[in-house]
């Protein structure tokens, strides 16, 4: 966790009492609520180089951009100086910081049925083809803020260079990525990483944060990122309900009334949910201590099934 002396930085920065501060958790970056003007809001402390205030001022920027044009995201919320951006040193560390409205709102539960169902599922697409709808017509503040272009190791950990056989598939899928084409009707800004965990239901609306992630890629990456993650954590019930076919077609549908994707389109979401499986293999992969989760895994892998 930040040291209190940073924590009370940031409350001077932003003008908030430091008692109201509330951890929240800590994996990539480590998050706090506050409260202040009497509503929750959210601070998020990223130990980054320096340099990287561009990249943060760049999802910033997007974030405003979604927000304005009435998508259900976390709105930026300023320094005391109108900053969206800042850093700090602490501990001889640089940490980015920057601050949102907190949305309201329960994480999903495939176990309860109206945290889980086919009207979630549809409004989880029809977000997603209004992000993308609306990224063909954004244009970054400027030429120094611009978030990242997708590369085939973008959440690729090394660590499957160790499973030769895992490797050279993923290889192979990134050559097919890397050379699809790029147009305004198919890639642009998205948010690449839209699973469950990174947005809240309020109601039967989603309402969608943690664009730490966020770059420039193909649009059938979002969808297919967001379907894997959906169906690995989401696609049974603990009583066994089987809810893969209600997933997949629903979302597709609420992304078709936001926004056109063609058929060839359509047909390269499976390649980029099969990166993805590789991407989550190459995270908890131990070559050192195999195991017959992990050889399942990599049959898995090897003969082109998603899920067992």
């Amino acid at each position: 966790m930040v040291s209190d002396d940073l924590l009370t930085e940031a409350a001077r920065i932003y003008g908030f009492d430091k008692n109201t501060l509330e951890f929240i958790t800590e994996s990539t970056n480590q998050m706090y609520a506050y409260k202040k003007n009497g509503k929750y809001c959210i601070i998020r402390f990223s130990e980054k180089p320096a340099e990287h205030i561009h990249q943060t001022k760049a999802e910033m920027d997007w974030l405003y951009y979604l927000a304005n044009n009435g998508i259900n995201v976390s709105l930026p919320l300023p320094a005391l100086d109108g900053s969206f951006v800042v850093t700090a040193e602490d501990g001889g560390k640089t940490y980015v910081i920057s601050s949102y409205v907190a949305l309201e709102g329960r994480f999903w539960d495939k176990n309860n049925p109206d945290l889980w169902n086919a009207k979630i599922f549809y409004n989880w697409g029809k977000l997603t083809g209004d992000m993308h709808r609306l990224t063909k017509t954004y244009t970054p503040a400027n030429d120094t803020d611009v978030r990242e272009v997708f590369t085939g190791r973008f959440a690729l950990d090394d660590k499957v260079k160790a499973c030769p056989s895992v490797n050279g598939i993923v290889e192979a899928l990134i050559d097919q990525m890397m050379a699809l084409p790029k147009d305004i009707d198919s890639y642009g800004l998205i948010h690449c990483d839209l699973h469950p965990w990174n947005f809240f239901i309020d109601g039967d609306q989603i309402k969608v944060f943690d664009f730490d992630d966020c770059l420039y890629g193909w649009f059938a990456l979002d969808i297919g990122v967001a379907l894997y993650h959906a169906l690995w954590w989401g696609r049974k019930n603990d009583a066994g309900f089987d809810f893969s076919d209600i997933i997949y077609d629903n979302f597709l549908d609420g992304y078709s009334s936001a926004n056109h994707l063609s058929e060839y389109w359509i047909s390269k979401i499976p390649l980029f949910m099969r990166y993805r499986q590789i991407c989550k293999f190459s995270w908890f992969f131990d070559p050192d201590n195999m195991d017959d989760h992990q050889r399942e895994r990599i049959r898995n892998i090897e003969n082109g099934v998603l899920f067992s």
